[in-house]
């Protein structure tokens, strides 16, 4: 009887030694504070010279030429840095959700129509992005086309989309839209800071107004 007794101590031990490890490495955890390069204040400073600088009405080329018909990941990174609408050291590797290894660059891109921009949007893999939105074949991949569609849709029936995004015909309402997209303008810029991008991605959609950027919570 004394060795189960002592066996069920010892496992007692050490599960408590555990939980008491587990929790000293969570409280660690959260308490370590986040190192930044910059402080907020210096990085949205100088973001109307980055946004004149940028000036994507002026820098910005037809979607179609660069990710239309045959126009892959891989045809289309080679045709921007060909007409230099993208710099070589802005590409780096990184791993897909599927593990598939790809040579993007992480920023900012800007949808535009007659030079007014409507969508602003953000990636660690633009070129990637872009093709999704041009390109995809439902509401995950192609989200902007998604959105439009279902606008479209409510203008034409008067009546407010109520059903889900999965039983929203992609392939008969999105893919006209994507075939707008493909005739519109995009523009980008690599941002490789977290933050910046994120906030800069709110600041010109602000100043830009673009209705299609939707910031709220789920």
């Amino acid at each position: 009887m004394e060795f189960p007794f002592r066996t069920i101590i010892l496992k007692y031990k050490i599960k408590h030694m555990t939980e008491n490890i587990f929790e000293k490495f969570m409280i660690e955890e959260i308490k370590r504070s986040a190192q930044h390069p910059e402080t907020f204040h210096e990085l949205t400073n100088n973001f109307e010279k980055k946004l004149d600088e940028f000036n994507p009405t002026q820098n910005c080329m037809r979607i179609k030429e660069f990710f239309g018909v045959d126009m892959g990941q891989v045809n289309a990174t080679r045709a921007l840095l060909q007409h230099q609408k993208i710099e070589e050291n802005w590409l780096r590797d990184y791993s897909t959700k599927k593990g598939n290894i790809k040579s993007d660059f992480k920023g900012l891109y800007v949808f535009l129509h007659d030079n007014t921009p409507f969508y602003i949007g953000i990636s660690k893999g633009v070129i990637g992005r872009i093709l999704q939105h041009v390109k995809g074949t439902n509401h995950n991949s192609a989200p902007l086309a998604y959105n439009i569609a279902v606008k479209q849709s409510e203008f034409l029936t008067k009546e407010k989309y109520l059903g889900s995004r999965n039983d929203f015909d992609f392939k008969k309402e999105a893919k006209p839209v994507q075939e707008f997209l493909l005739n519109q303008q995009i523009a980008f810029l690599n941002i490789e800071n977290d933050e910046e991008l994120y906030l800069f991605e709110v600041y010109c959609s602000m100043k830009f107004s673009t209705d299609l950027n939707k910031f709220e919570t789920h």
